[in-house]
């Protein structure tokens, strides 16, 4: 009884114990630091990166201009407010609508605010090391800071023209939703308006979310846009406007805000969940809070109770001290009632203590970015930590006389100043305030800096991919501009991040060098990229044979884990079975090698190309097929998991013996004509024969040297072009004839499996199961022809799918016989190679990558490159802009816009194809081409493109059709045809199928309502 007391005490211990560790746990998570890993920035005076926005904080910069008319009206009709002054963006109307997949219809009706956020939001993606697919596979929010509506507002001076795209591209909520839409992304996402601290609210909720488990990454931000004079005019009725244009955030002429425009992203994550994958930070959120100002004396004016307990609650979501924090951006909006208050509670919280802390304010930079604003006093914060100097602010001459800096540590500085807190950690604080009372602020840390080791040796490798051949070779220049000033460790990090931090894209480049100076050569001479189209994954592994060998050709693999491990194992094998060293054969001099005796090379070769398949598989390349040539079809068969290392060392080394013993004095010649004629050449005598049959017009002649020559001139005398192979044995000869017995009686021990990957045989020129390896088999593979072109042409007739193959060997010596035997099927293949006698890596292996990349493969790169260490600095993605923008008429007169309101109902006049619509009687093909060339019409219309650019096989959704369009065009055509075409029907071909597919559906449908005498009712839209 009391043992039976004692284990449920137990039980019951251990059940509180894992809850009371549970607890902890979640304890810890809902007051986890938030890791910044990457930012992005879009500011006016064009500033479209962090280094242009440090460097104009940092110098002082002034990003304040006139406003003045200009030919797009944008800045028209501000000459009736109190300031003509603001911080603009550059390029506001202009959108890379095609990298997003979005029709130039659409993006005309898009607020640029959401267009902005698109392009900042990758730049932010690109910054913090991440891909699109990465953000898909974890549960990703999107938060976004937005109020203004200035582009819709103008959408409605024009009722004619709103279309439907009108409402998602002018709703706030789409800013927000269009990103999670276009990414894929399936966290929360929401916009958020609390005016003026609208993006650090939007962070605040974000790492509420991060902590509470609603999303493991959160892309947040706010954007800011002034597209009419509306909107100031409308802003100057409740916040006063500087007529002079400067902001003098705490300064005794402080006369009100300057409006201003901005863009900016941060991508968050967990630490615990950074530190997890590896993924370096920029700095971290300690802690955040937001509240309300409460009942005031109007529903604009500040609290300074509620923003001092704002900064205590921050402080204590953060477990900070107050005395931690080194430097303060301030809201600072230049009022003359906002900055004493502000100052008022920073000095009541942070006031106490020795070590100077400055106070800035971005705003006197660049203005009052509004529901930007936090978003950029957050990441200028987070350069501050960076960079461990405080800007200056501008403007400041003389603070305002009710300031009280007095006994405090606070410091406004007007130069440059470094920043301190060399002890402990450095911690900095940002505070947003919106004019209806909704406060944010934010402790952040600095992140530790992590350094290159000068002394790393990596490969250079560079993948560059766009989505246009345009932006593919500006993108090449900007990395030739990064590399120039980089040491080759630097470089070997870049390339490893741009592989494995980078997305990859279909329009590629792939450039390589020995070193720094020759990679930036090709990045400055980069030209044409390469368009993948869809991507490659099949590939046929050729195993090649005795020929390919070289001395020290297993130099490069030393360095290469995979292939290591793999010849460490073929070592120790070779060692038992042989006598002697694999490594000291694979390492040594050509004074020193015996790889000219075949029962050395042979081995050797096997085991190179076993640690070549390995490392291939390894960079994730792996075989859907293998075929062998000559002994190559022993390693063939362990890659398809038919035979063991162990079983094909075993045949290998007796295999290479009897070669060595039987076959030296004899001789071999390539013949170019194909096996049929070379088959009449040898006629009439039985000592020279057919060694191997390599491709169409490619027969190997094998034998005793003196028969070998007699035919070889025999065969020149005809025309034909021969070339002796630089050996001395005959393979796969008469003179093999007599080991072979012997050969087959020791290979009948040993036992295939059935494998994993299809093997293609060139003793057989078929495909051969574990059934057809018997001794029988192996001795003919060492006597009789190799059947390669054969062998080959059947894995690539077999499989369809098979785009590439892989020479998987010391050196090519295959590659042009395969192309003629591909290219004798009609095949276009990817052609790639492993090592290259005597070459570098970079003229071997490295080519190779490049050219399977380039071919559409997706390699594990940070298998072939390494991952970076630290965060080496990216050139982000030039964006190939055009301009979108609504048509000039944006302000009509009333009765005018009556007079041009396109009636519902109006249909268009049917011309070229579509005057075929209604034409039932015509034949079915007849029909289909005319219906083929109404949606290509339709599509190119939607995208205003010309029709020949569009392509009716091209799959719809690589146009990125809206699906709107689609229902639009069968409103369209259920009004010409009087026939109903399934709406799912039709938004299934939209997913996948092409221009042709579209038609074929609209005409089975018709044939459909022919039989039943359907006609159009309710069930169209």
């Amino acid at each position: 009884m009391t043992t039976e007391i004692t284990d449920d005490r137990r039980a019951l211990l251990r059940k509180a114990l894992s809850e009371i560790r549970s607890l902890r746990a979640e304890v810890d998570r809902r007051t986890e630091p938030v890791a910044i890993l990457g930012a992005a920035v879009r500011m006016p005076s064009g500033i479209e990166d962090l280094d242009g926005y440090w460097s104009a904080l940092r110098d002082g910069h002034d990003a304040i201009t006139p406003l003045v008319d200009s030919e797009d009206g944008r800045r028209t009709g501000h000459a009736a407010s109190t300031s003509r002054f603001a911080g603009l963006l550059a390029e506001v109307d202009g959108f890379d609508a095609e990298f997003f997949g979005i029709s130039a219809a659409e993006a005309e009706r898009m607020d640029p605010q959401q267009r902005l956020v698109l392009e900042v939001a990758w730049e932010a993606m690109e910054d913090a090391g991440l891909t699109p697919a990465e953000l898909r596979a974890a549960t990703t929010g999107v938060f976004l800071g937005v109020y203004g509506s200035d582009y819709l507002m103008m959408q409605f001076a024009d009722p004619a023209g709103i279309n439907a795209y009108t409402a998602p591209g002018g709703a706030h909520s789409i800013v927000a939703n269009r990103l999670s839409y276009l990414l894929d992304l399936s966290g929360p996402s929401l916009a958020v308006d609390t005016a003026c601290s609208s993006s650090l609210m939007a962070v605040h909720l974000a790492v509420r979310a991060l902590r509470n488990g609603d999303c493991d990454i959160a892309l947040v931000g706010g954007v800011n846009t002034i597209l009419s004079p509306l909107s100031t005019t409308v802003t100057e009725k409740v916040l006063p406007l500087a007529p002079g244009g400067r902001c003098r955030t705490f300064d005794a002429g402080a006369e009100g805000i300057v409006r201003a425009e901005g863009c900016g992203m941060v991508v968050l994550t967990r630490e615990s969940l950074a530190a997890a994958e590896g993924r370096p930070a920029r700095a971290f959120i300690r802690g955040t809070a937001a509240n309300h100002d409460g009942r005031t004396n109007g529903l604009t004016a500040p609290s300074p109770r509620a923003q001092t307990e704002l900064l205590r609650r921050a402080l204590r979501d953060a477990a900070a001290d107050p005395a931690e924090v080194v430097y303060i951006e301030a809201h600072g909006t230049g009022t003359p009632l906002g900055d004493p208050i502000e100052f008022d509670a920073l000095r009541a919280v942070y006031g106490a203590g020795d070590e100077p802390c400055p106070v800035g304010a971005v705003k006197t930079n660049f203005g009052h970015q509004e529901a930007a604003a936090g978003i950029a006093g957050l990441v200028k914060a987070m350069l501050v930590l960076e960079h461990d100097e405080v800007p200056p602010n501008l403007h400041l001459e003389r603070p305002n006389p009710e300031l009280d800096l007095t006994g405090t540590r606070l410091r406004l500085p007007r130069e440059r100043t470094p920043l301190g807190g060399e002890t402990g950690r450095k911690l900095a604080a940002i505070s947003s305030f919106g004019f209806g009372g909704a406060n944010v602020h934010a402790v952040l840390a600095a992140a530790p800096r992590e350094e290159v080791d000068p002394h790393a040796e990596g490969a250079l490798v560079l993948p560059i991919s766009a989505r246009s051949a345009a932006s593919a070779r500006a993108l090449a220049g900007r990395y030739a501009d990064l590399l120039a000033a980089a040491d080759h460790a630097t470089a070997a990090e870049i390339c490893a991040a741009a592989a494995t931090r980078r997305a990859h894209l279909p329009v590629r480049l792939c450039l390589t060098g020995d070193t720094v100076d020759a990679l930036v050569d090709r990045a400055r001479t980069a030209k044409a990229a390469r368009h993948i189209g869809a991507p490659r994954h099949r590939t046929l592994f050729v195993f090649s044979g005795q020929g390919s060998q070289w001395p020290e050709m297993g130099r490069l693999l030393a360095d290469e884990p995979a292939a290591r491990a793999e010849l460490d194992a073929c070592d120790a094998l070779v060692r038992r079975l042989a006598g002697w060293s694999l490594w000291e054969e694979l390492l040594a001099a050509e004074s020193d090698s015996r790889l000219h005796r075949t029962d050395v090379a042979q081995v050797c070769i096997a085991a190179v190309e076993l640690a070549l398949a390995a490392l291939w598989q390894s960079w994730g390349v792996r075989p859907a097929a293998v075929v062998g040539h000559s002994m190559g079809e022993l390693v063939a068969a362990t890659v398809a998991g038919m035979l063991s290392r162990e079983q094909a060392f075993e045949l290998l080394v007796r295999r290479a013996a009897l070669t060595e013993r039987h076959a030296r004095g004899g001789a071999m010649c390539s013949i170019a004509l194909p096996a049929a004629a070379v088959t009449e050449l040898l006629a009439g005598q039985s000592e020279v024969t057919i060694g191997a049959v390599n491709g169409p017009r490619s027969t190997v002649i094998t034998g005793p040297a003196d028969g070998v020559r007699r035919i070889a001139a025999e065969a020149s005398t005809r025309g034909a072009s021969v070339k002796d192979l630089p050996v001395e044995y005959g393979f796969h000869s008469t003179l093999l004839a007599a080991c072979a017995p012997e050969f087959a009686a020791h290979a009948d021990a040993v036992r295939a499996a059935p494998g994993s990957i299809p093997m293609y045989s060139t003793v057989t020129g078929k495909r051969v199961t574990a059934d057809h390896l018997t001794g029988a088999h192996w001795a003919a593979n060492l006597a009789d022809a190799v059947l390669f072109a054969p062998a080959l042409q059947a894995a690539l007739a077999d499989d369809q799918a098979l785009t590439t193959v892989l020479e998987v060997g010391p050196h090519p010596v295959l590659i042009r016989d395969i192309a003629a035997a591909a290219g004798e099927l009609d095949r276009s293949v990817i052609l790639a190679a492993s090592l290259r006698r005597g070459q570098s890596r970079s003229a071997s292996l490295d080519h190779s990558v490049a050219e399977l990349y380039l071919g559409g493969h997706e390699l594990d790169w940070s298998a072939v490159l390494g991952t970076p260490s630290g965060r080496p600095p990216l050139p982000h993605y030039p964006w190939n802009r055009s301009r979108h923008w609504l048509p000039e008429r944006w302000v009509v007169e009333e009765q005018h816009v009556h007079a041009t309101v396109r009636p519902a109902t109006a249909k268009r006049r049917a011309s070229g194809p579509v005057a075929l619509v209604r034409a039932h009687h015509v034949d079915r093909p007849t029909r289909l081409d005319a219906l083929t060339g109404f949606v290509r019409e339709r599509i190119a219309r939607a995208l205003r493109k010309p029709i020949t650019e569009i392509d009716e096989a091209t799959p719809i959704r690589d146009y990125g059709l809206e699906s709107l369009v689609v229902v639009e065009m069968k409103n369209e055509i259920e009004a010409e045809s009087g026939t109903v075409v399934p709406l799912a029907q039709l938004l299934e071909t939209l997913e996948q199928g092409s221009a042709r597919d579209l038609a074929k559906v609209i005409v089975e449908a018709e044939s459909a309502a022919a039989v039943t005498g359907d006609e159009v009712g309710s069930g169209s839209l």
